[in-house]
């Protein structure tokens, strides 16, 4: 299946150009940028075939996946703040 294409916040915007990331972009598109780059070279360097890139795929997912759940214990612990007040 191709769950690649489906959770892939990171946009490539061609040409090499690099855009300023949005201070309110979520936290898995700041802190996963350095991998969702990898996938792009690796795609572009292999004919974009995914299986070829799997690896840097993994990791890119295993770096958003721990973003998320930084993110909401973050927020958790807001929200547990914000009840004490």
């Amino acid at each position: 299946d191709n769950t690649f294409a489906r959770e892939m916040v990171f946009v490539y915007t061609g040409k090499g150009r690099r855009q300023a990331q949005n201070d309110d972009a979520p936290p898995e598109q700041r802190k996963c940028a350095k991998q969702a780059c990898a996938i792009q070279w690796c795609l572009a360097k292999r004919d974009h075939k995914e299986h070829l890139c799997k690896n840097f795929i993994d990791d890119w997912q295993d770096c958003c996946e721990k973003a998320r759940a930084v993110a909401a214990l973050e927020a958790a612990a807001a929200a547990a703040a914000d009840k004490k007040v």
